[in-house]
């Protein structure tokens, strides 16, 4: 499915025709409290008269005031929520020019009608709320993260790292984390799929730390869903990006967002492109044997063309139909140049790849809605797959001199239907049920001219692997209110079948099956203690099944000194996860702290031994071991210090327990413990200079952190963003400068498989210049309050 120049002209020119056929006026007015104090950052949610449907939803600025553009002539109810406060509905008559509503004042909440969910936290960039079992953060016009990709902006989110060099994506500490797109699974790799999402693609994060048994059960420390940007607007939005970043090579961003919005059929989409080249440079000291390795990589070419395209279909008041497809392409050129010193000898090892890739997702959502408020069932089908070529030059001079080519070929496919039913019981709680099929499959190939000589054998060291898992899955929740308590509990049923084939040349081969039942338990509390102070508790069970390429015998990759192969008896490890919230609200902001503890079981490790064929070089495997705990604590701050200025203070401190199995002297195993202490800091000041100039401050600092090789040292950075809107906001300049002082780089010291040193670089001082242009009414119709519910309910993460 393509979009050509054609599709898109006519898409544009429908949208003009339909934009400018509707008076608009504008809705004013001030929240207060009895003592006539300004009750910031409230919810206003708007709903035509006749209708329980939400219209839309705005947020009340930190001085209490609110604006609700471009309404209709009509009546409408104003829904008023904040944390604290009695829930406020005032009616407001529109009949053409501006309609100022003077002063609303909210009402001390009693504490038996405290709703159950989570009160909301934001930032006049990013929006911060907390929800019974996720962190959301609606993604804002974050300066320091303009004309980036879905990595950059992962990294200024707390308790989130993404590792500069090899993409790997980490939450509090652990890489165990599942990554999905508009709440569902891509073909595509976590680190390979962060670089292809353009940030300004992205509407919002949900960080589930502790998901409930309605969510898939993988992942020991989380869930990381990044929700695109979908058009939601009457009549026709055009948004146009356009953006150059200099570092040490040139780069350069641009996207298109369009909507169509007509009666009941809402038509959107959106093309990006990318062309990001970059370079980086390293070095690796091998203290034991006196062996040096300089690495010099240049990724001369990097270019990701995307789009998304769909439609939503509001049939009638009860049933709504959306279906959508993205589409990622990539061209990628990359060289890498190893040096190898060794006393006076000097080896210079060179690899050449050239790689295509595209993958494509397909989803398809059914919503049903009873009668009955909150009662619905809904259908959701997702397909997505992914290719890769990759071709690779091997020109070597260390351990000897040989040149060899090599030719890879990855398929994935994820398959996914879900059916899940929501119903809200009578003068009771809430009840959610659904069941769901996966299917999971890769075939991967290797064809490579390297000659290897085993048993006096010549061959070359092909592989072909092919793997399949099928997942059969229900749940069930419950949750409810009694008076200041909160509760919801919940279990979920995994059935998994395992089936997979490899061989690898001349003549080894061998096939994997496995299949296996668990149950996942989850349970969540809390308790309002004031007001404005909540506490929260919950447990779940969660599991980390190994992928295909932990569990492949055959070699994935290879350098000059380190080669790594999987391990077909790996087993799954399974985690016991407790965590304990505190969020109290304050008058300009608010403060969060969690403490969370995880225990595993079946402890899958990552170890090395040493290559039996090339000297001073080791292998890399995985193997199940024992058990580990980890515990750690995050703390945030969120504050309107003046009129000015806001700030958002955030830190988080992981302690993880992490054990390994290396060979000795005399090549005899010996068991390595060790405990790895994180402390990350993050610091967002924004500052309103005038109303259309602003600026932001972005500060980071992660501290040493041990790992089973090593100690990686602290790294620091601080990042420069400025803003300016004309045209009554519609177009926006923006510049920002990234690590100004340069003093972004890993250093490691190394203790195993050998002692040493290493130290990576790569382009994190880099200068942007972008702009932003936005055209298009702004009026929401009936038909987009379905699709809103059909988004919150159903068209994404929590359709499991």
């Amino acid at each position: 499915m393509r979009l050509n120049k054609f599709t898109l002209a006519i898409l544009f020119s429908v949208c003009s025709i339909y934009g400018f056929s509707q008076e608009q006026h504008p809705v004013k007015g001030k929240i207060e409290n009895v003592k006539n104090e300004a009750v910031g950052m409230a919810a206003i949610q708007i709903y035509k008269a006749d209708s329980k449907e939400l219209f839309d939803e705005v947020y009340a600025n930190a001085d209490g005031t609110f604006e609700i553009p471009d309404l209709e002539d009509g009546s409408y109810r104003l829904v008023i929520t904040e944390f604290g406060y009695q829930q406020s509905v005032t009616t407001a008559e529109v009949k053409g020019g501006e309609l100022n509503l003077g002063n609303i004042i909210l009402q001390a909440e009693k504490a038996e009608t405290v709703e159950l969910k989570g009160a909301f936290v934001r930032a006049q960039t990013s929006q911060y709320r907390n929800e019974i079992d996720k962190r959301v953060v609606e993604v804002g016009n974050d300066l320091v993260s303009s004309g980036t990709d879905a990595a950059s902006v992962l990294n200024n989110i707390p308790s989130v790292n993404v590792d500069q060099q090899s993409g790997a994506l980490s939450l509090r500490g652990n890489e165990n984390v599942k990554v999905y797109v508009d709440g569902k699974p891509s073909s595509q790799s976590a680190a390979q799929l962060l670089k292809q999402i353009p940030s300004n693609q992205i509407q919002r994060i949900e960080i589930i730390t502790n998901p409930s048994a309605k969510y898939e059960a993988d992942g020991k420390s989380g869930i990381i869903n990044i929700v695109l940007v979908k058009g939601q607007k009457k009549g026709y939005n055009v948004g146009l990006i356009a953006g150059y970043e200099q570092g040490k090579k040139s780069r350069f961003n641009s996207s298109v967002n369009a909507n169509v919005n007509v009666g009941k059929f809402n038509l959107f989409g959106n093309v990006n492109y990318a062309d990001r080249p970059s370079k980086q440079n390293g070095i690796g000291q091998n203290y034991s044997d006196n062996i040096d390795q300089l690495f010099d990589i240049q990724n001369n070419k990097n270019r990701n063309l995307s789009y998304k395209a769909g439609f939503d279909w509001f049939i009638n008041d009860q049933n709504a139909l959306t279906v959508y497809t993205n589409q990622w392409n990539g061209d990628h050129n990359a060289l890498i140049n190893t040096n190898i010193l060794q006393g006076v000898k000097n080896d210079l090892n060179r690899n050449d790849i050239w790689s295509d890739s595209k993958s494509s997702d397909y989803s398809l959502n059914f919503k049903h809605d009873f009668k009955k408020e909150d009662h619905n069932i809904i259908l959701d089908a997702f397909y997505s797959t992914s290719k890769e070529d990759d071709d690779r030059d091997y020109t070597n001079t260390y351990p000897k001199s040989k040149f060899y080519q090599e030719y890879r070929n990855d398929k994935t496919t994820n398959t996914r239907i879900n059916l899940d039913y929501t119903n809200q019981i009578k003068d009771a709680g809430k009840l959610e049920a659904g069941l769901q099929f996966r299917r999971e499959t890769n075939d991967n190939i290797l064809r490579s001219t390297d000659v290897i000589t085993e048993n006096a054998v010549n061959f070359n060291p092909n592989v072909d692997f092919e793997f399949e898992r099928k997942f059969f899955s229900g749940y069930a929740n419950y949750k409810q209110k009694f008076n200041k308590f909160g509760a919801q509990i919940g279990l979920r049923l995994e059935r998994v079948e395992d089936d997979g084939n490899w061989l690898f040349a001349p003549n080894n081969s061998g096939t994997l099956k496995k299949d296996y039942t668990d149950l996942f338990p989850s349970a969540f509390l809390t308790y309002d203690l004031t007001e404005k102070d909540q506490l929260s508790f919950n447990y779940s069970r969660r599991i980390d099944r190994p992928g295909m390429y932990q569990l492949t015998p055959v070699p994935q990759f290879t350098t000059a000194l380190m080669s790594s192969k999987g391990n077909p008896e790996l087993n799954p490890e399974y985690t016991n996860s407790i965590e304990l919230g505190y969020l109290k609200q304050l008058k300009k902001g608010s403060i969060s702290g969690n403490l969370f503890y995880r225990h595993v079981t079946d402890n899958i490790i990552q170890t090395f031994k040493k290559d039996p064929e090339v000297e001073s070089a080791f292998i890399q495997y995985n193997m199940n071991y024992d058990k580990v705990n980890s515990y750690g604590v995050e703390a945030s701050w969120n504050y309107k210090l003046t009129k000015w200025m806001s700030t958002y203070l955030a830190g988080d401190f992981t302690s993880s327990e992490m054990q390994s199995v290396i060979e000795d002297e005399n090549n005899n195993p010996v068991v390595k413990k060790i405990t790895a202490n994180t402390l990350s800091l993050r610091m967002n000041n924004t500052y309103t200079l005038t109303k259309q100039l602003s600026l932001q401050q972005f500060g980071f600092f992660r501290g040493k952190n041990k790992f089973l090789q090593g100690e990686m040292l602290d790294m620091w950075r601080m990042d420069l963003g400025i803003k300016y809107s004309f045209m009554q906001g519609k177009a926006s300049f923006s510049a920002r400068v990234n690590d100004i002082f340069n003093t972004m780089k890993a250093r490691v010291n190394m203790d195993n498989p050998y002692e040493g040193f290493a130290k990576f670089k790569w382009e994190s001082r880099t200068f942007y210049l972008g702009f932003n242009y936005n055209f298009g009414g702004k009026v929401k119709s009936r038909a987009e309050a379905q699709q809103n519910k059909t988004e919150q309910n159903g068209g994404g993460i929590g359709l499991q």
